[in-house]
């Protein structure tokens, strides 16, 4: 799973938060599979420093994060559809 550093960006400027990004796919029968996207970010502590130092709270701070949930579920599945047709343009140069 990559772990990486990712910009935070609120009002009062630009955080550090440690991400963990998990992408899988699990084969459902021979045509068919299903894609997963997690991801798990968790506040450093610079990253609560900042917090600190410009007045948000942790539980303001946890319900930004619904920008990049919403996200995560409108950007998925567009993920999936093209990992998908790389598949089976890849799987079209075997036949």
């Amino acid at each position: 799973m990559p772990t990486t550093g990712a910009d935070s960006i609120t009002a009062a400027g630009r955080a550090k938060a440690q991400v963990v990004w998990e992408l899988s796919v699990k084969k459902i029968d021979e045509h068919t599979c299903e894609y997963s996207n997690h991801i798990h970010a968790s506040a450093t502590d610079k990253t609560m420093a900042f917090f600190k130092e410009h007045g948000i709270s942790f539980e303001k701070a946890n319900g930004l994060a619904a920008g990049s949930r919403a996200h995560n579920r409108e950007e998925t599945p567009n993920f999936a559809k093209s990992v998908e047709r790389k598949a089976l343009r890849r799987e079209s140069h075997f036949l």
